[in-house]
């Protein structure tokens, strides 16, 4: 349970919270690894009496850390807007990334048939987390048989994959998942 500020701007809710509390050392080290690292932040508005959701943001946040300029190339992407910048400070990139200041989730239309009842919005933080498109590709590419009676390197390895690793697949490296009190939707 967390406190979200929540202000409604024309039968929105607009979501101000910070997740910065999700890098830990091993995010850290992530995000200034060299490699490309994507943050994924799901905001889901339920009401209290469960079911689906109203309404549902995704922001993306795609992190590349450059060694030799000593600085942060940063994509921000989410259903209303895309942006880039640059940075220098690592401080600046979590405050980029998992800082929230009056965002919008969903539209007025998504709140209409819950007028004075209430809500909670729930937050889901990933860190590389795989989609279900690629989930599947990689479940089908694990599943995939012998051709004949040969058994081929690609499948063998395949097969040695599947045991240790499929369990895993669908999971992200770092999660972090909280929800915010309930709110009467005006």
């Amino acid at each position: 349970m967390r406190k979200l500020g929540v202000n409604w701007i024309n039968d929105t809710p607009a979501l101000s919270f910070s997740a910065r509390d999700f890098v830990n050392e091993f995010v850290r080290k992530r995000l200034q690894s060299g490699l490309p690292q994507n943050l994924a932040i799901r905001t889901y508005a339920y009401p209290e009496k469960g079911g689906s959701p109203a309404a549902i943001a995704v922001r993306s946040c795609r992190v590349i850390y450059d060694l030799w300029e000593e600085t942060y190339h940063v994509q921000i992407k989410s259903e209303k807007r895309s942006s880039y910048h640059t940075l220098k400070r690592f401080d600046t990139v979590k405050r980029a990334c998992l800082v929230y200041q009056k965002e919008t989730i969903g539209k007025a239309v998504n709140y209409q048939r819950l007028q004075n009842q209430l809500i909670y919005f729930a937050v889901i933080v990933e860190l590389n987390a795989i989609s279900d498109d690629t989930v599947e590709r990689i479940r089908r590419w694990l599943a995939r048989s012998e051709e004949g009676s040969k058994i081929t390197s690609g499948a063998f390895f395949g097969s040695f994959v599947s045991i240790f690793v499929n369990r895993r697949i669908g999971s992200a490296e770092r999660i972090l998942r909280f929800r915010s009190p309930l709110h009467r939707v005006p």
